[in-house]
């Protein structure tokens, strides 16, 4: 029997709901957009925020129009999921009510916090990470709660009893009417979950001097967390019956969940997920937490069916996003496409930076930054739209290109392909740039990647699959995938040495 789910996938940027169809045998995967949206994070008095109202109205305006989809093509609706960006976080009380807005991560003064905790951390920096086996960035929930806790000391000692701390989508699954608790790939970013047990590090969190009843229950990928609330039911015009399900709901976890690799032997394949952030990386085991993978830096993430994805996080496309908005600032308004197109005219591997440089990681003023990026790296300095956009592109693939390499170094992996997935996969470009970058095939995944974990993964908490490689198998038989083959260029070979002397000379990175 066919059953409908709705994902809802909201990114730093923009958001989506979903509608994905399961049906047939084997089973296979339809999918249609609802509803997409563009959001962004707000200045305020209190610092960056996000606008909750805005995307809780687009929210529920997505499952209004997937539920009227699915009800015409006659396939009963089943469950609803949410999968969002890592790290943020709000405080709920025991009635509902949020405690102040949440921040966003790029508020500027996590990064203050973040340096003043680590001072005082036995072990500094490195015993963090050998800790917990995350990357200590500004950005993680655990430095975010030393901050407000600096600023706002009265918004955690007035709390009512049973206030819990919740990371984004578990406030929306609160808010749809499941119950309020933490998926464990979303609770892996937070800088306070225990790498091998899986729980709480709640000695680490009790240092922060916070209650640890803030802490909300774990849960894993595909746990039910409650039926639709009865209003919402009704105004929306839903079955009572529809589920709450936890995805993965970290994107990049639901994205990873869905790589076409059924058919690649472990180790042999690398994944990208190509978006805002990039997030290059492998499966393994067991984290990996040793001096050289913090140094690089690498992080270990959860991910469904209890592996870890060992990975580093890269600017992304992030860097067009900003280019792209500072220049329509200055007058100069183009698309992503027409970008790209300009990029592709511009003369190659004329300008190389580290596209990671902690400056770039703050939204405004990008053109600025990049050319002093290019001339503190003694790089001609790029000057036109389509320079300024081939320098993005190309910098991020010489990173994906060293990253590889480096796993390669640390683990036993040797990579054959690299599969890349999510809007990314849209930019020819950058994907052609990256297979002449690492010299290996890229294989091209669905740009909806996020969506289809989140989907599957809400489907095998229903019972109507069994497993990850069962979610893998009707990701290949459903969103067909393309090649780029490499082409080999000593000019992209002298570029690696110029790329390293650059990253090596450059200051600490904050992504």
């Amino acid at each position: 029997m066919s059953s409908a789910h709705l994902a809802i996938d909201l990114g730093a940027s923009s958001g989506r709901v979903m509608l994905g169809v399961l049906s047939g045998d084997p089973a296979t995967l339809t999918l249609e957009e609802a509803h997409r949206f563009e959001h962004e994070p707000l200045w305020t008095p209190a610092g960056l925020v996000w606008d909750l109202t805005t995307l809780w109205r687009e929210l529920l305006t997505g499952v209004r129009k997937g539920a009227t989809t699915a009800r015409q093509a006659s396939v009963p609706l089943r469950s609803i999921g949410v999968d969002t960006w890592a790290v943020d976080w709000a405080l709920v009380s025991p009635g509902g009510d949020l405690l102040g807005l949440p921040r966003c991560y790029r508020d500027p003064r996590h990064a203050l916090a973040r340096d003043r905790f680590l001072k005082e951390y036995p072990g500094g920096v490195e015993g963090l990470y050998e800790r917990i086996g995350i990357q200590p960035q500004p950005f993680n929930t655990l430095f975010q709660l030393v901050a407000r806790r600096e600023s706002s000391p009265a918004l955690f000692a007035s709390a009512p009893a049973g206030t819990k701390i919740a990371l984004l989508p578990d406030l929306l699954h609160d808010w749809l009417g499941g119950r309020l608790a933490c998926e464990r790939t979303n609770a892996s970013s937070t800088n306070l979950l225990d790498p091998l047990t899986g729980d709480w590090d709640r000695a680490l969190f009790a240092s922060l001097g916070l209650a640890a009843d803030l802490l909300p229950d774990l849960v894993d990928p595909g746990t039910v967390l409650g039926p639709i609330r009865p209003e919402l039911a009704a105004l929306l015009d839903l079955s009572a019956e529809v589920q709450i399900v936890a995805p993965a709901t970290h994107d990049t976890a639901s994205a990873v969940a869905a790589a076409p690799a059924l058919n690649a032997d472990p180790g042999t394949w690398a994944y990208l997920s190509s978006g805002t952030w990039s997030l290059l990386g492998v499966e393994l085991d067991k984290p990996l937490t040793s001096p050289a993978a913090f140094a690089v830096p690498f992080t270990n993430e959860r991910g469904v069916g209890g592996q870890t994805r060992f990975l580093r996080n890269i600017g992304g496309l992030w860097l067009l996003q900003e280019l792209r908005r500072d220049l329509r600032q200055a007058g100069e308004t183009y698309s992503f496409a027409e970008l790209a197109e300009l990029a592709r005219s511009a003369e190659p591997l004329r300008t190389v930076i580290d596209p990671n440089a902690a400056v770039l990681a703050e939204p405004g003023d990008a053109m600025r930054k990049l050319r002093a990026l290019a001339s503190a790296a003694g790089e001609p300095v790029p000057e036109s739209a389509g320079q300024l956009a081939r320098c993005c592109l190309e910098s991020l693939a010489l990173c994906y290109a060293q990253t590889i390499d480096l796993i390669e170094t640390l683990t036993p992996a040797r990579i054959e392909t690299l599969l890349v997935f999510g809007g990314g996969v849209k930019n020819e470009l950058l994907n052609e740039l990256t297979a002449a970058a690492i010299g290996r095939p890229v294989m091209l995944g669905p740009s909806e990647a996020t969506a289809i974990g989140n989907l599957l993964v809400q489907a095998q908490g229903l019972g109507l699959i069994e497993s990850l490689q069962a979610i893998r198998a009707i990701v290949e038989r459903s969103f067909p995938s393309r090649r780029v083959q490499p082409l080999a260029s000593e000019a992209w070979r002298a570029a690696h040495s110029r790329y390293e002397l650059i990253v090596g000379a450059a200051a600490p990175t904050s992504t």
